[in-house]
């Protein structure tokens, strides 16, 4: 009886668990303009670390095609201009340059997201 018991509360505490996560779903992450200003800005003012920089490179943005060119973008200069932590910032002074244009281009840029 105990045995039936233990397993028909187990049942029910896993079915409602699974229910839960169902309905929860997975958590999305979505980065929207505002946090790649965010992130640039950080980037030109030597307060952004490696790891902000590769999760933005690594994020999939398939919801705004804007912000996935901005990205492909960004992607190419790290290609030429990134050196990571050994300087101040995380670009030569060039691939800081073109990071500023593309901060400006991001900022007067209107877009549904």
């Amino acid at each position: 009886m105990t045995f039936v018991l233990t397993l028909l509360l187990t049942f029910i505490v896993v079915s409602m668990a699974m229910w839960v996560f169902l309905r929860l779903g997975a958590p999305v992450y979505r980065l929207d303009k505002n946090n790649v200003i965010t992130l640039l800005e950080l980037v030109l003012a030597g307060d952004a670390t490696e790891n902000d920089w590769h999760v933005f490179m690594g994020i999939p943005l398939r919801h705004c095609e804007f912000l996935q060119a901005i990205q492909q973008r960004c992607s190419d200069l790290s290609e030429i201009e990134y050196v990571g932590e050994a300087s101040v910032t995380l670009f030569t002074e060039k691939g800081t340059q073109a990071l500023k244009l593309i901060l400006e281009e991001l900022k007067h840029q209107d877009f549904d997201q």
